[in-house]
């Protein structure tokens, strides 16, 4: 009797395993998931929660039948009785094959097999009876699927063909929601912050996420190395891996392989596309050009790397990435892989450039990586971290790094100059006596030598403003008036400069746009003569200057324009831009910075005239595109104003003013009939839209659209029938 409580015993667990799937520790339910096809394969490596996928597929599809496989199932006459288990108890029997009862009894009732761990089976006899219910899915007489870590042989032809919908990782992976759900099981009071982490460090592989969770450790970016991933990894993926496939895995888990150049030449991997589509199908990475691991699985595959292999790569990679311009991909291995010369080096090719684009927080990684190495050698990587210094505000070590640039040298240099200028303009307050000094000569030394400014906040670019101010309010000053025609003025009372030739004093506007950069002669004269160009060209070029010189003499500005080192320079302190206010207002419509044009739009919108009047030159021709192109956005923008202030006189004005640039704009018409309908006007809106339309017809042979028709016709009713409608 006690024997048959045991087999009774035994009975009911082998049934619930090999029947009833297993409800996962903290599952989590998909509110959303794939709808199944009637042939679906899920298909992951270990942790990705095909249980769990399962577990709710049999509690949400019904009738649902449930078969877990094992390596003990490799045999016909086992695998037989378990089918024959699987069905119900008016079905089984001894005469006919269980794998076509179950087919009838499925095809019959409706509902769905569910067959797990089908990759267990190697039998080719019962692999054939699988294969059997794979055919009679395709053929859309039941419903079935199959959860597999690797795809078996004979369902592959099925994947091949496309009669199987594989069901991957980018399926069931956890998306933030049930990851939050998942930490709720454990601690109800994870912050934001920690959720964030835990679900950029998991990926949303959801054993990472369980393991990270249940270790209650305080960061989740340290966590990898305190809890079981590792060695749950070891034994249950990398093992399954061939020789080929891992070293291929982890290195493109080290670097991310995103094209040919980096797999080839960087990772040294040839022929990558079978071992890519390996991963794919098998469940290690989501579909894609190139494999992308979640992080923590990643790590775990960077550690199985020889340390040389590492180094070897990481020259590799920042070599490709310094030529590629990807400093900051560089940056990321150099710190990975603490390569203080490869930082060293960065700094000192690209330093100016990191600078000019304003990451400094590259220049800072930089500078750390190489202080913590030790001494560094380069000047020009000296003089990019005292940047950093300065931009961080650290000054007593930008003043170190610059005192370490300028020992190697005999002689006043760059960095020496820089120096001073920084030391001058941070204690110019202090002292502005003591201090002007400094910072006068920093600045000759900086325009003689056409060095830009190194970067500087606000409130030292205040102090060379106000520096500027008084030099202005003190010397002679060259005015220059570019829009409405170009006009030049200097002395007090200003008088207008009368220029021998037009082109003098077109010189002295393109060198100003430049904003005193130094331009070499090659540059000038491709640009005054585009096309045609004379063969005394040089001569033309050094007599516009030597009459320009002659005409500023008398107001003592006649060595505005310098020659040196091949190139030719504007001295930008020299000079006074009387439509600065239109610059500023172009420059804030290209940021974006809507509320600072309106600003400096207060005292009007009126049309501020044609860039340099008449000059017809490539260059001149291109400024004037720009500045025309700015008034009549900025015209729509003062309109959009107007408008939501509820003033359509004034919104009607600004658009008229724009619509005399843009006489053929659609958008500009539609908004001024629109400002006619509000303001009571039809007559106005009859007579603007026949002009419009005489004028299209005239000039193309066409007529206005039939959106824009139907805004002419709302303004001669209550309604309004486009309804405010976008042009489509």
């Amino acid at each position: 009797m006690q024997l048959e409580l045991v087999d009774m015993d035994s009975k009911k667990l082998y049934e619930t395993i090999k029947y009833t799937p297993k409800k996962p520790f903290g599952y989590v339910r998909r509110k959303t998931r794939r709808a199944l096809s009637g042939f679906d394969i899920i298909c992951s490596c270990a942790g990705w929660g095909k249980s769990g996928y399962l577990y709710q597929l049999y509690e949400e599809e019904k009738p649902a039948v449930y078969i877990s496989l094992g390596a003990e199932d490799n045999c016909i006459s086992r695998f037989d009785a378990l089918i024959n288990g699987a069905l119900p108890d008016s079905l089984r029997g001894d005469d006919t094959l269980p794998v076509l009862e179950l087919v009838g009894h499925i095809s019959a009732n409706g509902g769905v097999i569910l067959i797990d761990n089908a990759d267990m089976i190697t039998d080719p006899a019962v692999g054939s009876v699988l294969a059997m219910l794979a055919v009679a899915a395709s053929e859309g007489h039941i419903r079935i699927v199959f959860a597999v870590r690797t795809i078996p042989e004979f369902l592959m032809p099925y994947v091949i063909e496309g009669r199987a919908e594989l069901i991957g990782i980018d399926e069931l992976r956890f998306d933030k929601e049930m990851i939050r759900e998942l930490a709720l099981a454990y601690n109800e009071e994870l912050t934001d912050r920690y959720l964030y982490s835990l679900e950029k460090i998991s990926g949303g592989w959801p054993i990472a996420a369980t393991a990270i969770l249940a270790g209650e450790c305080e960061d989740p970016e340290k966590a990898i190395e305190q809890t079981f991933l590792a060695r749950y990894a070891q034994q249950n993926i990398l093992c399954s891996m061939s020789r080929e496939l891992l070293d291929y895995a982890r290195r493109t888990a080290f670097l991310t392989a995103e094209n040919d150049e980096i797999t080839g030449n960087v990772l040294g991997l040839t022929d990558t596309g079978f071992l890519l589509s390996e991963l794919i199908n098998d469940g290690y990475v989501g579909k894609g050009a190139y494999p992308v691991y979640p992080e923590a699985l990643r790590r775990i595959l960077c550690t199985g790397l020889p340390e040389e292999l590492k180094k070897r790569l990481t020259e590799n990679a920042s070599d490709f990435y310094i030529r590629s311009k990807r400093f900051a991909q560089a940056v990321h291995l150099f710190d990975e892989s603490g390569n203080a010369e490869g930082a060293e080096r960065l700094l000192r090719l690209y330093g100016d450039r990191l600078l000019a684009n304003f990451e400094f927080e590259l220049i800072g990684c930089c500078g750390r990586i190489i202080m913590e190495k030790g001494r560094i050698t380069s000047p020009d990587a000296l003089g990019a971290m005292a940047q950093y210094y300065y931009y961080s505000g650290d000054h007593d070590k930008m003043e170190q790094a610059y005192n370490m640039a300028d020992s190697m040298f005999g002689k006043e240099n760059k960095f020496s100059i820089y120096r001073r200028l920084y030391k001058g303009l941070l204690r110019y307050d202090s002292n502005p006596e003591l201090y002007r000094r400094n910072v006068t000569t920093a600045l000759d030394y900086l325009r003689e030598n056409s060095i830009p400014l190194p970067f500087l906040y606000q409130k030292e670019l205040d102090v060379l403003n106000s520096m500027a101010e008084e030099k202005l309010q003190g010397e002679h000053v060259l005015t220059v008036n570019r829009f409405g025609g170009l006009r030049l003025f200097a002395g007090e009372p200003q008088t207008e400069i009368q220029c021998k030739t037009k082109r003098s004093a077109e010189l002295i506007v393109y060198l100003m746009e430049t904003g005193g950069r130094p331009v070499s002669r090659e540059e000038l004269l491709s640009v005054f003569w585009p096309e045609d160009m004379p063969a005394n060209a040089v001569a033309m070029l050094h007599n516009m200057i030597y009459h320009l010189r002659r005409e500023l003499a008398p107001y003592g500005i006649e060595n505005i324009i310098s020659y040196k080192n091949k190139c030719y320079s504007l001295d930008m302190t020299m000079l006074k831009d009387a439509d600065s206010r239109i610059s500023e207002i172009c420059t804030a419509l290209e940021k974006g910075n809507k509320e600072l044009a309106l600003k400096k739009c207060e005292s009007g919108c009126s049309y501020w005239g044609s860039y340099l009047g008449s000059t017809d030159i490539p260059w001149a021709n291109e400024k004037r595109e720009y500045y025309d192109r700015c008034y009549t956005d900025l015209c729509m923008l003062m309109a959009e104003h107007y408008r939501s202030c509820g003033q359509p006189d004034k919104e009607l004005e600004v658009l008229k003013n724009a619509f005399r640039l843009e006489p053929y704009s659609e958008q500009l018409m539609y908004d001024i009939l629109g400002c006619f309908k509000t303001l009571g006007k039809p007559d106005k809106a009859r007579q603007y839209y026949e002009d419009y339309s005489a004028k299209l017809d005239a000039e193309f042979g066409t007529r206005p659209s039939n959106w824009l028709r139907k805004r002419f016709f709302s303004c001669f009713s209550d309604n309004d029938h486009d309804g405010g409608a976008e042009q489509g």
